[in-house]
C-alpha cells in the first residue's frame, strides 16, 4: 500500500483488500487518459484521477492485446502553483519501473535536488519524438504524512532586507565557486566557519527553531525524501470529493525555493496561519516544464 495516500484525503484505507476496490474504481473514473508509447503489442499508459481541486492518483499501466489496463504502480499528486526555474537538471530512469528521477545542482540549497518527476509519459514521449527533452523549470510539491506548525521568528524590515541582500551575494558567490572560482570557495568556506560558530554560542541559551529559520535536508535511506522548515505564504483548504476529507495545500518558501506542500488535515499538528511556518518531512514530487527548441 502505498503510504502517502493518506495525503490526499485516503486515511480510511487501512488493508490491502480495501486498496485494490479503491484502485479497481479509479480505473473506471479517471478524467484523463493518454497512450504514452506502443512497445511489444503493449501501449504504456497514464490514468489521472482527480478527487478534489489539483489532488488525485495517478496509475501507470498498460493495455494488454486484450485492450484491458494492467496496473504496474501508482502515486498520489498535488498539483504545484509556482515554477521554480532549473538549470543543469539530469533526468534518470528507476531501474524497478517506468519511473523517472530528477537530479539538479541547486546552488541555493548547498546540494543537489533530487525528486520525482511527475510527467515521466511526456518525457518519454519527447525523447521518441526527438523533441527537447531538457527542463525549463518544475512545480514542486512535498508530499507529507506528519507536520507541525510552527511560530516564526520575529525580524524587522531592517533584518529582512539585509537576510534578502545577504542571500543574493551567497546565491552569486556559490554559483561563481562552482565555475571554479577560488576565492568564493575561501569566502564560502569562511562564511560557513563563522556561521558555525555563531550557532554554537547561540545554542547555549536558545532555542533550535529560533535560530533555524528555515531548513532542507535531507531523510531516511530514500533520495527524494527530505525534511523541511519554511515560511507558509499561501493557505487553500481541499476537500476530497470520495472521502470527504481536507486537505490543506500549503504554499512554502524554504531557502528562497518554492514548495507546494500537500497534507491531510488529521496528519498537520497546529493551525497554519499565513506567515507561521510548516516542518515535516516531505516526499519530494516535480511536474517539469520543458524547453522548446528555438525555430
Amino acid at each position: 500500500m502505498h503510504r502517502y495516500l493518506r495525503a490526499v484525503g485516503f486515511s480510511r484505507i487501512e488493508t490491502k483488500l480495501q486498496e485494490v476496490r479503491l484502485l479497481k474504481s479509479m480505473e473506471k473514473a479517471p478524467v484523463f487518459g493518454g497512450i504514452g508509447h506502443e512497445e511489444h503489442e503493449q501501449s504504456y499508459m497514464e490514468l489521472l484521477c482527480e478527487v478534489g481541486h489539483g489532488i488525485g492518483v495517478i496509475l501507470h499501466g498498460y493495455r494488454d492485446t486484450e485492450g484491458r489496463f494492467q496496473r504496474e504502480y501508482y502515486f498520489p499528486y498535488m498539483e504545484g502553483l509556482i515554477m521554480t526555474p532549473m538549470e543543469g537538471c539530469h533526468i534518470r530512469r528507476h531501474k524497478d519501473k517506468e519511473s523517472y528521477a530528477v537530479l539538479s545542482e541547486e546552488y541555493r540549497l548547498g546540494s543537489a535536488l533530487i525528486f520525482f518527476l511527475m510527467n515521466g509519459i511526456e518525457y518519454r514521449e519527447r525523447r521518441e519524438q526527438k523533441k527537447s527533452s531538457e527542463l525549463a523549470g518544475c512545480y514542486l510539491t512535498g508530499i507529507s504524512t506528519k507536520g507541525t506548525i510552527l511560530l516564526p521568528v520575529q525580524k524587522t524590515e531592517r533584518q529582512i532586507q539585509k537576510i534578502k541582500a545577504s542571500t543574493r551575494e551567497r546565491d552569486q558567490m556559490m554559483e561563481a565557486a562552482r565555475d571554479g572560482d577560488e576565492e568564493a570557495m575561501e569566502n564560502l568556506t569562511i562564511e560557513d566557519i563563522t556561521l558555525y560558530s555563531q550557532i554554537s554560542r547561540r545554542m547555549l541559551k536558545e532555542d533550535v527553531y529560533s535560530i533555524v529559520d528555515s531548513c532542507f535536508m535531507p531523510t531516511g535511506v530514500e533520495c527524494d525524501h527530505y525534511m523541511v522548515i519554511g515560511d507558509i505564504t499561501k493557505i487553500d483548504q481541499i476537500q476530497n470529493t470520495w472521502t470527504q476529507e481536507i486537505v490543506y495545500r500549503l504554499q512554502i518558501v524554504c531557502n528562497g525555493i518554492d514548495i507546494s506542500i500537500c497534507i491531510n488535515n488529521r496528519d498537520l499538528l497546529g493551525q497554519p496561519e499565513v506567515g507561521r511556518r510548516f516542518k515535516g518531512d516531505i516526499w519530494l514530487q516535480g511536474y517539469g516544464v520543458f524547453k522548446e527548441y528555438e525555430k
